[in-house]
Order: structure tokens, then sequence, then C-alpha cells
């Protein structure tokens, strides 16, 4: 019995593994492909204002704003570190493990100890989905 309690657990670990490397993948390209635009857009803004000003004040005005930019994103970014999340009941992770709780307390080939002991493992999958999924959303919803 907790042979297939801990395989069902590797597989669940592997897949969520799976899913996040497909994913951040993805994600890591597309900030390529969004570096890659700006750097045209901010060549082809810089090409506009050598045709109104000098190069060098064009390059000025093009260093000035990135500059912002990056002190706006600093601050974005320092809000929403400091800010509060929302914490998940612990309720209704509970409920998702129901139906692995009642099949290892109502088979009759268990012992007391095998069912602690799995018990015990459902506890600490509860509370590391508590702790390690702090953004609020669940794994299987995209």
């Amino acid at each position: 019995m907790l042979g297939g309690l801990g395989s069902f657990i590797a597989s669940e670990i592997s897949g969520a593994v799976k899913r996040n490397v497909i994913i951040y993948g993805l994600y890591g390209f597309s900030a390529v492909l969004v570096l890659c635009a700006a750097g045209y857009a901010l060549n082809a803004l810089h090409t506009v204002l050598t045709l109104r000003y000098d190069p060098i004040t064009a390059s000025l005005w093009i260093a000035g704003g990135l500059f912002l930019a990056a002190l706006l994103s600093l601050g974005v970014a320092t809000y929403v570190k400091n800010r509060r999340r929302p914490r998940r009941p612990l309720a209704t992770t509970a409920l998702a493990a129901a139906p692995i709780a009642a099949k290892l307390l109502g088979s009759s080939r268990m012992g007391w100890r095998t069912a602690v002991v799995g018990s015990v493992v459902i506890l600490g999958v509860l509370i590391g989905r508590q702790f390690f999924n702090r953004d609020g959303d669940d794994e299987d919803e995209a």
C-alpha cells in the first residue's frame, strides 16, 4: 500500500516539475523575443530622433528613457515584494486529499501502523503544498 502511495506522490511531483519546466521555458523564450523587439524599437526611435536632433542628443534621450523605465520597474518590484499574500485555507487542501485518506483508513488488510504512516505522509503532502504553493493558485489550473 505504501508503495502505491509513494508512486502516486512521485508521479505528482514529476508531473508538476515537467509542467513547470515547459512553462518557464516558454516564459524565457517570450522574454528573449520581447527583448529583441524592444531593441529594434529603440533603434527605430533613435533613428527618428537623429533626424530631428543630433545623434548625441538622441542617444541621451534613449538612455534617460531606459533609466526611468528601470526606476519604475524597481519600484513595482519593491511594492510587489512587500505586499502581503492571502493565505489559503487548510480545509480546501484537506478536501483534495480526502479520497486518499479514506482509502488508507478503510482497507481491512492494513494494520493500524500502516494507516498512521500513511496519514503522516498525507499530512506532510498537505503541509508541503501549503508552504510551497505561495501564489494561492492550484497547480492544475492554467
